[in-house]
């Protein structure tokens, strides 16, 4: 159906991704079909990958009585679906329809199971943008999908194929910047006492996704992208734009220790801090250490020591403010990726 996907995230596998997004429509002759997955198109043809969407509850609701999102949980992920119809001009290949009949148009959500605390709102969110910036589009995409498929492909039809890729673009452009803007700003406006919304940014963070520049109250009006952070990076602890640094991660090999060094960057005494080391099992988090500081000089630099433990690989470092309890710095330490850095070396 469709030729080399575009996708900006085409060598990832799906299943991977923490939202994955299907725009569906019906067609009269195959049925619900595949209009885009973001973010990647190939898998639309694997018939294990999109047994939930085949299965989905929505399918067996008139477009006009789904009013809400519908839920279906399967093998660990949960699949938000939504339905609603849309403007058509395109001509129908079955009996009875018009072109002016309304194309019937389903947006699911795939999140994994930890996640699902986000669902509604981002459900409800793609819904709505998709809806009211391509409403009046997406027959268009609809006809270039139809149109890839004839053997024979003349001036007009290279044309409506060229049109419809080109909305399809911007529909996946407008998806991915949605998907990536959504968890932070969810994080932020959201109870983070909430055990599901710990459980969730938890999860989050294991997938490198870092809150330090969204909690700091220096940078509460500092809301780019996420960003996403490679503990094997040098220089990627500079880009969290904290009043903290963390100066060296160092794995002591003899005495099976982890030692982190931190300095104070600014120019001021910080006071009421809390340091915790976390050590994550199964997207949970146990401590191992926690130490209160008082009073922390400015540019003065603290180390802070930690056992580790066997087959534990992936350890959370977080600097938090006693007082309001916010995170002012948040690591993932990757222990296989910092022994491969000490070879290196």
């Amino acid at each position: 159906m469709f030729d080399a996907p575009k996708s900006k995230s085409s060598d990832k596998n799906p299943f991977e991704e923490l939202a994955v997004v299907y725009v569906l429509y019906f067609d009269e002759e195959h049925g619900h079909t595949p209009l885009l997955i973001y973010p990647d198109d190939r898998y639309k043809d694997d018939k294990k990958f999109m047994r939930p969407i085949k299965y989905h509850p929505i399918w067996f609701l008139e477009g006009s009585d789904a009013l809400d999102h519908i839920d279906l949980e399967f093998k660990g992920y949960t699949f938000f679906g939504k339905k609603f119809l849309t403007k058509s001009e395109r001509k129908k290949r079955r009996a009875g329809l018009e072109e002016e009949t309304p194309e019937t148009i389903v947006i699911i959500l795939s999140l994994p199971n930890k996640l699902e605390i986000f669902g509604d709102d981002l459900i409800q969110e793609l819904t709505k943008k998709v809806e009211s910036n391509y409403g009046n589009k997406l027959f268009e995409i609809i006809e270039s999908e139809i149109a890839s498929t004839n053997v024979i492909k003349t001036p007009k039809t290279e044309k409506i194929i060229e049109k419809g890729n080109q909305i399809k673009d911007e529909l996946e452009d407008t998806i991915d910047h949605i998907c990536n803007n959504f968890f932070q700003n969810a994080v932020r406006g959201s109870d983070r006492s909430s055990i599901k919304m710990q459980k969730a940014i938890a999860y989050l963070a294991l997938k490198g996704i870092d809150f330090s520049h969204i909690q700091s109250s220096d940078y509460k009006d500092s809301f780019s992208s996420v960003q996403l952070f490679d503990p094997s990076t040098e220089n990627d602890v500079e880009l969290l734009k904290s009043r903290f640094s963390i100066k060296q991660i160092y794995l002591s090999q003899n005495s099976n220790e982890l030692e982190i060094l931190v300095e104070n960057n600014t120019q001021e005494e910080i006071n009421g801090i809390r340091v915790e080391i976390t050590h994550v099992k199964e997207f949970f988090e146990k401590e191992i250490m926690t130490e209160n500081i008082d009073t922390w000089f400015p540019k003065e630099e603290l180390v802070f020591i930690s056992p580790v433990f066997p087959q534990i690989n992936e350890y959370l470092f977080f600097i938090i403010d006693r007082k309001t309890n916010e995170r002012l710095l948040s690591k993932k330490i990757d222990l296989n990726s910092l022994k491969e850095k000490m070879v290196e070396n």
